[in-house]
């Protein structure tokens, strides 16, 4: 039996009654274990067999096959992400994109901080969209596709102010080299200057960030086709958060 803390990143229904936990912990990494029961009004693994919850888990974990959940404990259910539609979709999001770019049984406390303090952060009501854009940079790392963003992706040279990136490059492009590739996309200054930070930040100390529409949409637009481009892996969340967005413009 081992003990440990860990949040829920994704589950699935087995059976009538059994739930499927894919949990990300400190020790462990990340760890799919099976919550039998779970699904019945009368069981106490009901409550932290949710996705995005923070629990403390007694496991049966053997060392090839998937692990079984002996007890839970709920720490933090993070109800007020619950409670509004646009935080659970953020939420979820999240957890998404770090469950699928997190291997099995790789310990990380890096990672595993990472997404207990988004979740914190969302809760306490900073802005979705962009934590969203952090947790997407600190992916990029994770992933083995982290972006250049203090070097021309063409020459190398060092840069400060580009206002164009090249997603094919991987990187910004310096005044010398803006035509290097034809594809590249128009950005901010400020935008750059963000990705940056975010890249190199500890995200205990996100403060609060006031960020233009420009750059929120061109931050947005460069990351999104970089992972389109890098990693080769669709989101289904994000289409539901584009889905979210696009309702509450239209109205």
């Amino acid at each position: 039996m081992k003990k440990v803390d860990a949040l829920v990143l994704k589950t699935i229904d087995y059976g009538e009654s059994h739930k499927i936990l894919t949990l990300l912990t400190e020790t462990y990494g990340k760890i799919a274990v099976m919550a039998r029961g779970a699904k019945k009004p009368s069981s106490q693994l009901g409550s932290i067999s949710q996705p995005f919850t923070y629990g403390t888990y007694l496991l049966m974990i053997s060392e090839r096959g998937m692990g079984t959940v002996a007890q839970a404990d709920l720490i933090d259910s993070f109800r007020k992400i619950r409670e509004d539609l646009f935080k659970t979709a953020y939420a979820s999001y999240l957890m998404e994109l770090i469950e699928r770019f997190t291997e099995e049984r790789e310990p990380s406390a890096g990672i595993f901080l990472l997404a207990l303090t988004l979740l914190s952060y969302l809760a306490d009501g900073k802005d979705p969209e962009i934590l969203a854009r952090l947790a997407e940079v600190k992916m990029l790392d994770l992933a083995g596709i982290r972006p250049e963003l203090f070097h021309c992706a063409n020459c190398g040279r060092e840069v400060e102010s580009s206002i164009r990136f090249s997603v094919t490059n991987g990187g910004p492009l310096c005044g010398d080299c803006h035509a290097a590739d034809q594809r590249a996309v128009w950005i901010k200054p400020a935008t750059l200057r963000l990705l940056q930070i975010f890249q190199h930040m500890d995200v205990r100390r996100l403060g609060e960030i006031n960020v233009g529409p420009d750059v929120r949409r061109q931050m947005n637009k460069v990351l999104r086709h970089y992972y389109d481009e890098h990693s080769g892996v669709q989101l289904r969340t994000r289409t539901f958060l584009d889905q979210l967005h696009k309702y509450e413009l239209d109205f």
